[in-house]
């Protein structure tokens, strides 16, 4: 992103890892960080200054990242437009007396947000993400991807995803005539978005380009 010029993408939807402190979703990732918060400050400053619109991020709390997620929401409290919510109808079973935790947030940065439709709820439900996969046991649900990309752009839209990692979000992107950047630091994970998107056809005609990887 520190190469790309202000104002280049149109939107930005991405979910990073989540700092789980354990590598049982990326064969090719692991999924540490020393200071998580200042992470997501970084990433999150560098998507605000390349993006024309609208940044969405789709953070889990989880038992090692909350207290970074919620200084997180704090630190960002005047450029978050909305808040939605992804349930999922069927989440693990929790162990003992723990909670299941059945939602993540998707964070809305940037200017006043405006849908495509009227009365869009902030709230999606889907099931768990099914492992496709066994190199990326993470992937973002393609229900939830689309949800944003059909309700939040415009035919040939430049769609940017920092976290790329299987090329659900560029599958998506392409499917609903829009543009895609991606970055992504494992070269297998790119090989599986080339192979995602490959020969896919846009909905209703509309036209298909990617801009770069």
């Amino acid at each position: 992103m520190k190469r790309m010029p202000d104002n280049f993408v149109d939107i930005t939807f991405t979910s990073p890892p989540y700092n789980r402190k354990r590598n049982d979703k990326y064969e090719h990732y692991e999924d540490t960080k020393e200071d998580f918060y200042e992470f997501l400050v970084e990433t999150t400053d560098e998507m605000l200054r390349v993006t024309k619109g609208n940044v969405f991020i789709n953070i889990q709390k989880n038992y090692y990242n909350k207290a970074d997620v919620f200084k997180y929401i704090g630190a960002y409290c005047d450029k978050i437009t909305e808040m939605f919510i992804w349930e999922k109808s069927n989440p693990l079973p929790a162990s003992g007396a723990s909670i299941t935790n059945a939602w993540e947030f998707v964070i809305v940065l940037g200017d006043t947000i405006k849908s495509n439709t009227t009365y869009t709820k902030n709230h999606i439900t889907t099931s768990v993400n099914p492992d496709t996969n066994t190199l990326h046991k993470a992937m973002m649900h393609k229900d939830v991807a689309n949800f944003f990309i059909e309700k939040f752009t415009n035919r040939g839209d430049i769609v940017y995803d920092p976290f790329s990692g299987s090329g659900t979000t560029a599958l998506c992107a392409v499917e609903n005539g829009c543009q895609y950047l991606g970055s992504e630091i494992s070269e297998e994970y790119c090989k599986l978005s080339q192979e995602k998107i490959s020969g896919c056809s846009p909905r209703n005609n509309k036209m298909n380009s990617i801009v770069s990887w």
